[in-house]
């Protein structure tokens, strides 16, 4: 069994190698003193890392692996995931549903209560997400956005850095008081996919980019625009992934409705940077609302039809007049942490 806490580990525990485990169960606690994540062994190592293995992965990759999530400390909040190696599911389905779900989590209030449930499912993919209650309305601890949220970062975490992306169900808690559960599962279950499926791995661009741009209106609200531009180098597929889902967790404490002046997030690898600034407007604020839907227009509309992974600029306008910007980029690998990592000359 393989835990993942704040807490450094006891000192009969080495943090010089990582291990792999027969047991995918996984368990992650926050304590507000320590923003760095070990690693602990609970059952007898299965094999070193680096080792040849035809079986999934089910551990985190290294114990120098930083888990410092962007989100605010919730006192008492833990969470455990049971994920089913048997019970494969397609990485990009995963990251697509799971990015609808944070944004459609990013646009309610952070300490809202969500009483019964919440789901995610997007037509033609084989992907359930499902956060439930199961406490009753007069109970003092209740599930709210905040868990949903930490919660939908860490199993987006666990299963991009144990590279094993399959059904997964999760126990929270306050306090060793279950107050709800997350569960990620395949629509049908006979569609789940095998391992060595093309699917099970991500599309990554190949070579330079080139200059491409385009546009994109926002359905919804046809005044907010998004002119968009490829350029300079590809960044891996994944980190572009988890470079948004960390933008969304990043803006989902604040109100959609209050004024977002700059955003910024490092995928955690730390191979991609996203930054995005607010312009003056005298028509329109640029609020979170419009922060975390141009982050849900760029994946959904732009890198996911194009398959396409690098450098961008997108140039964000709110009834013809620009009110923000949003510029991914390639990051330096190899930082100890990101105040220290640089984007990438080109």
């Amino acid at each position: 069994m393989l835990w993942i806490t704040d807490e450094p580990p006891p000192p009969s525990h080495s943090t010089a190698a990582c291990y792999l485990y027969t047991s995918a169960h996984i368990s992650i606690q926050q304590c507000p003193r320590y923003r760095r994540t070990w690693v602990c062994e609970k059952q007898r190592p299965l094999t070193h890392l680096g080792h040849t293995d035809a079986r999934p992965r089910t551990s985190i990759r290294d114990t120098s692996l930083t888990f410092n999530p962007p989100l605010p400390h919730i006192p008492g909040f833990g969470m455990s995931f049971t994920l089913d190696h048997k019970s494969l599911l397609r990485p990009s389905e995963i990251y697509q549903t799971g990015i609808q779900l944070m944004y459609e989590l990013a646009q309610r209030e952070w300490t809202e209560v969500v009483l019964v449930m919440v789901v995610e499912q997007i037509a033609n993919l084989n992907v359930l997400m499902l956060f439930m209650n199961p406490q009753p309305p007069d109970m003092p601890h209740q599930l709210q956005v905040m868990h949903c949220v930490s919660s939908l970062y860490r199993a987006l975490n666990v299963m991009t850095d144990g590279v094993i992306f399959c059904q997964l169900r999760s126990q929270l808690s306050v306090r060793g008081l279950q107050i709800g559960a997350l569960s990620i599962t395949p629509v049908v279950e006979k569609l789940v996919v095998a391992a060595d499926d093309p699917s099970m791995s991500l599309p990554d661009t190949p070579g330079e980019l080139g200059m491409d741009s385009g546009q994109i209106i926002d359905e919804a609200d046809r005044k907010f625009v998004i002119n968009y531009s490829f350029y300079g180098k590809p960044i891996n597929s994944k980190e572009v992934s988890m470079g948004v889902v960390e933008a969304m967790a990043t803006a989902a404490p604040f109100s959609k409705d209050a004024e977002c002046k700059e955003l910024e997030a490092i995928s955690p690898d730390g191979g991609c940077g996203i930054f995005i600034e607010s312009m003056p407007n005298n028509r329109q604020i640029f609020t979170y609302k419009y922060a975390t839907k141009a982050l849900k227009l760029l994946y959904q509309k732009i890198i996911v039809p194009q398959k396409r992974f690098g450098d961008m600029y997108l140039d964000l306008r709110y009834d013809g007049q620009p009110f923000g910007e949003l510029r991914m980029l390639k990051f330096v690998s190899g930082a100890q942490n990101s105040t220290d990592r640089v984007a990438e000359e080109r």
